[in-house]
């Protein structure tokens, strides 16, 4: 399987998705792998810088990890940042996460924002982050059950701001020392 610039869906069994070479980014929906490019230098630095901030913001006994799969039952999301309650060496989590963190590109957008939404929604994550490097934007959406809402919305008219994660602690944000060009 080779890697383009755009994402693929390509129709393989659940088991053959275990077996995708390492290398290949890869989600697995209903029949069939998710297959997106790498990602930018300023992507890439963006998830870095969050995920660092997270880590050093919240409880030291919480697992901030990057590009790890999160599994329910054989549909497999890999967000860009994951925060589980327990520290495992895993490449699939099983657990709910805490909070999961998606940085916008061209290639995945529509999936993070309109598919993703609903799926973390549904399988009980706490808060799902979106990270617009354009847009230079922060939404934080808390899980109300039915609904997501936002606890945090940062722009241009409000570029920083703080949201608390639970019991675990606070992260205070700036949007724009998270965006690398």
């Amino acid at each position: 399987m080779s890697v383009s610039d755009q994402l693929q869906r390509v129709r393989m069994s659940y088991e053959d998705y275990l077996r995708l070479p390492e290398g290949v980014r890869a989600e697995y929906v209903d029949g069939e792998a998710i297959v997106t490019p790498p990602a930018t230098g300023g992507h890439n630095n963006s998830q870095r810088w969050l995920a660092n901030l997270i880590e050093e913001s919240l409880d030291p006994s919480l697992l901030v990890v990057t590009e790890s799969g999160v599994r329910r039952g054989q549909r497999v999301r890999i967000p860009d940042i994951s925060v589980f309650a327990h520290k495992e060496d895993l490449a699939f989590y099983d657990q709910v996460p805490i909070l999961v963190v998606e940085v916008l590109s061209p290639s995945t957008r529509s999936e993070d924002t309109m598919q993703k939404v609903t799926e973390y929604l549904a399988a009980g994550i706490g808060q799902y982050w979106i990270l617009d490097r354009d847009e230079v934007t922060l939404t934080v959406l808390v899980n109300e059950g039915e609904a997501w809402r936002t606890a945090l919305a940062l722009d241009a008219r409000q570029p920083r701001g703080a949201v608390e994660v639970g019991d675990h602690g606070v992260v205070a944000i700036d949007p724009e020392h998270l965006i690398s060009r």
